[in-house]
């Protein structure tokens, strides 16, 4: 069967499916009917999905590139996010803390100064312990304060979004880049999942047109961008859970290209935003100034002035883009904090390596101990630590390819490394995945991109807790993870022969 062909049926069918799944959503009802929830159908569309989308992604894989499929694949893609962007959010909330933060911040105040929960119960607690209330707050923060108190009750649906934030007593964690789109979208239209989404998606479009541009840069066939923009992990988590990953993602697209192109200033700039808009890109800075290193010593350019340049250019953007926001002081961290220290949801690895410091070694502790909750969470996360440092060092150390496989094993660093960074993370949230997705656009390995649909099987948890199953939730991660990891393994292997048999014919 012709490729247009597959891409047409598949993508009218994925379009039919998106609309089914906005359909669906009406029935997930904030607060309410949790019981009754159609997870189940959920999860059924997701997989049809992802069947579809995997069954275009191998024929496109197959396939050479001509103009006429790149603007198909593009424009069944629109579709396929037009489709879902009206939907209600289906099991997820961050949505409402994006907003309330892009209120804070367009009214004057640090949105990383105060807990939802201090401005809820402000008139509370100024009227029950009026002593106490003068000594926790100067008269600059009751102003403050006070503003956002009547922001909350500026009207229905406000206090209701409010009301929505997730773990409110703990400040924002999120980046100032994101703080800047989420003011953005404030001011646009205060109060607007649409709006955000909006936004959202012109990040998305930078994207997928970086990781075209780059494909064609290594002289890659563009239409592999699919693998990206028909993702339904990306569709889901961006326009229906609307998660802000797509703003860091964005900017780390843009400096894979420039990259590529040699542009490396302009690559670390756009790494610097990519961090600012979430933090863990931070650690691809050494195989950034790695390929610019190889780069100017091939040219015979003395390359140190310029890689220490270019690090402090990224450092600078770094540090540039927190200024406003570090006049409280440590207190900007504090959300940050508590979310190192004891966020720990749907992990594979690192729960195996707490397991052997906890239940194997039978070590603990009963109160927090630095960045942890205990003693042996702790340790996992030194550990896990330690992998990536020696991972990150082995590939910064390696002989670096000559020629123009150079920055194709550049791009292969980055992936190994974002791709250790999730499964070794504490927190193996699905939308963490998409930080992947680009890179299997140059790399499709077919075992990632199979884990982009088993992490839709996260949502179980959720159906096991309403229907009074929990003591099958724990199954979940490794329902989700076991088939990835023999598969990588298989595929790893297979790859590994591959080479050692055209080796051996060389």
């Amino acid at each position: 069967m012709r490729t247009r062909t597959v891409l047409l049926i598949t993508g009218i069918a994925s379009v039919l499916l998106y609309l089914a799944l906005w359909r669906l959503s009406l029935a997930f009802n904030w607060g309410e009917g949790y019981a009754e929830r159609p997870i189940l159908a959920y999860l059924a569309l997701y997989a049809a999905l992802f069947g579809l989308y995997a069954w275009a992604a191998l024929k496109i894989l197959k396939s050479r590139y001509d103009w006429n499929t790149l603007w198909l694949i593009l424009i069944l893609g629109l579709l396929f996010r037009g489709a879902i962007l009206p939907a209600d959010q289906i099991q997820e909330d961050d949505i409402y803390r994006y907003l309330w933060d892009g209120k804070v911040f367009a009214h004057g105040v640090n949105p990383y100064k105060y807990s939802p929960n201090e401005v809820s119960r402000l008139k509370e607690f100024m009227i029950r312990d009026p002593a106490s209330f003068e000594a926790t707050y100067s008269p600059d923060q009751i102003r403050e304060l006070t503003r956002l108190y009547q922001l909350k009750w500026q009207s229905d649906k406000s206090l209701v979004y409010m009301e929505r934030i997730n773990h409110p007593g703990v400040p924002t964690i999120y980046p100032p880049m994101a703080q800047y789109v989420f003011r953005l979208v404030h001011t646009l239209k205060p109060d607007s999942i649409a709006m955000m989404r909006l936004a959202f998606f012109v990040f998305d479009l930078m994207a997928v047109a970086f990781i075209a541009l780059t494909l064609r840069a290594l002289g890659m066939n563009p239409n592999w961008c699919l693998v990206y923009y028909w993702c339904p992990l990306v569709i889901k988590e961006t326009f229906n859970s609307t998660h802000l990953d797509i703003i860091g993602i964005a900017f780390l697209t843009g400096a894979i290209y420039f990259l590529v192109r040699a542009r490396y200033y302009v690559a670390y700039f756009f790494l610097a935003l990519s961090v600012l808009g979430k933090l863990y890109p931070a650690i691809l800075l050494p195989l950034y100034l790695k390929r610019q290193l190889q780069s100017l010593t091939e040219r015979g350019t003395s390359p140190w002035k310029a890689c220490a340049a270019g690090a402090a250019l990224f450092v600078g953007v770094v540090a540039v883009g927190y200024l406003p926001f570090v006049n409280i002081g440590r207190d900007a961290f504090e959300g940050l904090e508590t979310f190192t220290t004891y966020w720990q949801n749907n992990d594979s690895l690192f729960a195996l390596v707490l397991w052997f410091y906890g239940s194997l070694l039978g070590l603990s502790s009963e109160l927090p101990v630095g960045f942890s909750y205990d003693l042996p969470s702790l340790l996992a996360k030194i550990t896990v630590l330690v992998i990536v440092l020696a991972v990150l060092a082995y590939l910064f150390f390696r002989k670096a390819r000559i020629g123009g496989d150079a920055d194709r094993a550049c791009l292969s660093d980055q992936l190994i490394i974002m791709g250790l960074v999730f499964l070794l993370s504490p927190v193996q949230n699905p939308w963490y995945l998409m930080w992947v997705v680009p890179y299997l656009c140059f790399f499709p390995w077919r075992s990632w991109l199979l884990l982009t649909g088993l992490v839709g099987l996260y949502y179980l948890d959720f159906y096991f807790e309403y229907q009074d199953m929990k003591h099958l939730i724990p199954w979940v991660v490794w329902i989700e993870f076991t088939p990835f990891y023999l598969a990588f393994a298989y595929e790893w292997w297979r790859r590994k022969q591959n080479v050692l048999t055209t080796d051996a014919h060389g």
